[in-house]
Formats: structure tokens, sequence, C-alpha cells
């Protein structure tokens, strides 16, 4: 890997362990763009024009305040922002497996991608190339599982997309620095948007064991398949089912989760 030093004042000190690598597209118009947001330690509107705000807001602004611990370019080039041992601001309000505080936790890795407001253009081999390269040392730095790799629609599906449902979770699988399931389950629906009982309940509680953030009532058949058990659906089949992003659970999104589920419980026990 080619690294270069690209220092940003934005980070404080971490409050617990790593056991996290968070993916991320930067969603900026090109590297350059995303490093400057990512290093300037007083960003304003004007500076940072783009489908993410309205055309109409006043230049001075202030933007809140953001980083990361490593940008991959496009062509491999793997640029240091912060340093691992401190928490970068890269997650913001995010959750996984009932936690919060995701920055805390985890590694944080922008890949310099348009993402949805550019057309969700695809990553060329040599950037995910080091992408594999810089997961599979901070996994061995960490002493991390595959399953710790996550994507930040994952952690935050409310609000995030990113890396995409193009980003080739398949290959990082492959190659050892993420999971991937042995799923042939069929096509059949088994629950949709505004679904109540206990087929919701059972998602509810695939999901939240896989790491998503899930709440239910005392009722499990009371369980309502709401606007955050949707996100979390969406956030799933970006990364495992990309061709089919629509919110709808099908027999192999189930078969899927049951099997990542037992992957990770068995790594757990090596």
């Amino acid at each position: 890997m080619k690294f270069v030093d690209r220092p940003s004042p934005n980070f404080d000190a971490r409050l617990t362990p790593i056991d996290l690598v968070v993916l991320h597209y930067t969603g900026m118009q090109d590297a350059e763009t995303a490093l400057r947001r990512l290093t300037d330690p007083a960003p304003k509107a004007g500076g940072y024009k783009g489908p993410w705000q309205a055309a109409d807001v006043a230049p001075e602004t202030p933007l809140g305040r953001a980083s990361a611990h490593y940008v991959v370019g496009e062509d491999g080039t793997v640029f240091r922002v912060v340093d691992e041992m401190e928490r970068a601001w890269h997650a913001g309000a995010s959750m996984w497996e009932g936690r919060g505080d995701v920055n805390s936790r985890g590694v944080g890795i922008e890949i310099v991608n348009g993402g949805h407001d550019f057309g969700l253009p695809p990553f060329p081999d040599a950037q995910i190339e080091a992408v594999i390269a810089l997961v599979r040392s901070i996994m061995d730095r960490w002493e991390l599982g595959a399953h710790r790799v996550v994507g930040h629609a994952d952690v935050a599906p409310d609000r995030k997309n990113d890396p995409g449902e193009r980003f080739p979770w398949r290959k990082l699988a492959d190659a050892g620095v993420s999971i991937w399931p042995d799923a042939q389950g069929g096509d059949r629906v088994l629950c949709k948007p505004g679904d109540k009982g206990e087929r919701v309940h059972a998602l509810h509680a695939s999901l939240a064991e896989f790491g998503y953030a899930m709440s239910d009532g005392d009722d499990p058949a009371a369980a309502l398949f709401d606007p955050a058990t949707e996100a979390a659906v969406r956030a799933f089949q970006r990364r495992f089912f990309p061709d089919r992003v629509d919110g709808l659970v099908r027999a192999s999104m189930m078969e899927a989760l049951d099997d990542l589920l037992e992957q990770i419980a068995e790594t757990e026990e090596d």
C-alpha cells in the first residue's frame, strides 16, 4: 500500500477498545474535496456545495466537523487522516449490537466514491485491493474477526446508505475480510412494511442478533414492521442482496441471516 499523510485536527480520545471497522464512501465530487472536508477544523457550507444541502443555504453556515482514520483513493493510495488510537468522527449517531458511540469502537475508512448523489460509480479494482489490504492489517492489529467489518449503513440505517449496493462485499468476503452468506432460499415474501406479529418479531430478533438496532414491546404478536425495521432490512439488502433493495423480507433473506449468525457463532467459539 502507498500511504500519504493528510492529518486532521478533528478527533478526540477513544472511550472504549476498538472492536469494529466501519466502511464508508466519501459521497463527494472527488478525493481532494473529501480530504479537505475531513481535515477542515471549521467547515462552512459555502466550501462544500453539493446535493446534500439546499442551494440557497448561507455560505457562512457552519457545518459539523468530520474525519476518518483512513481515506482510500481510486488509485489505491491510502491517506492517513487520524491515528487509530484516537476517536475519529466518521459514524455520527449510530449503534451496533445495542451499543452506541461507534466512533469510540470503530476504525473508520472512507472510500473515495461519489456515492448515490453522483450516480454511485463503480469502485476501481486498485481501490478495492487497497481496501482489502488495509482492512486485513487492521484486523490483524486489533485481533478482529471478519464479522467485525461493517458498513456505515449497518450502524446508521435510518440515515445512511454507504458504502452502497455497488460496493463489492463479496470480494472482501472471498479475501477473508468480511462475511458472506450461503443462502438458497426462495423469493417468497415473508413480511413487509406495515405487517405485525410473530413473524416480524422473529425478524427483529435475528436482525438484532446480527447487530442492527431493533426494539420490540412485551407482546411478540404486536411486533410492527415499522420504518426502523425497513431501514435495517434495506441496509442488509444493500450489503447481501444488492440487486433487490426493496425492503421486502423474503425466505432467502431469512436463510442468509441464519447462515451469517451461525458463522459468527462459530467464529466466536474458536
